[in-house]
């Protein structure tokens, strides 16, 4: 059987299963979750030491002209998803370490799969196939997500 993994991204949070072959008449495989990474820093986004919510200028009439920062948050914000970009595929990579072929299926809204696919791609052997879904299905459960991947699990099984 051919040894397949998905891995479901966000923002914040990396789901890993494994594909598992079933003895029924009307599913071939099943999900199960291996793994979950979270990532903090993004969790606290937004927020100042004393729990306020930061604010996007310098309002101090003292401080001069208002000088906007959401610049510099945007770049700060991209930094933050390309190290856990990085964090997925090393976990990737070392589910995969023992495969000598198989399939990592990667789901992830459209602006995460931009910045996962070359993480991941760098990581993997050369046997290992990237198959990609571009959609954010992270907060969905094993049985919702199987029924989601349906094709793409029966075109790697064929």
């Amino acid at each position: 059987m051919n040894t397949t993994c998905v891995v479901v991204a966000g923002a914040e949070t990396a789901r890993f299963f494994r594909v598992e072959a079933v003895d029924s008449p009307r599913v071939a495989t099943r999900l199960v979750e291996s793994a979950v990474l979270a990532n903090p820093p993004l969790r606290l986004r937004g927020r100042s030491v004393t729990g306020r919510v930061r604010t996007e200028t310098n309002t101090n009439r003292q401080g001069g002209p208002v000088h906007p920062i959401a610049a510099q948050r945007e770049r700060h914000r991209t930094e933050l998803g390309r190290r856990f970009g990085d964090q997925i595929a090393r976990h990737a990579a070392a589910l995969t370490k023992s495969w000598k072929e198989g399939t990592i299926v990667l789901v992830a809204e459209r602006r995460a799969l931009g910045v996962l696919r070359k993480s991941v791609r760098g990581k993997l052997g050369s046997g290992i196939k990237l198959d990609e879904v571009a959609k954010d299905l992270v907060k969905l459960t094993p049985a919702e997500l199987h029924d989601h991947l349906s094709d793409s699990l029966k075109r790697i099984f064929q």
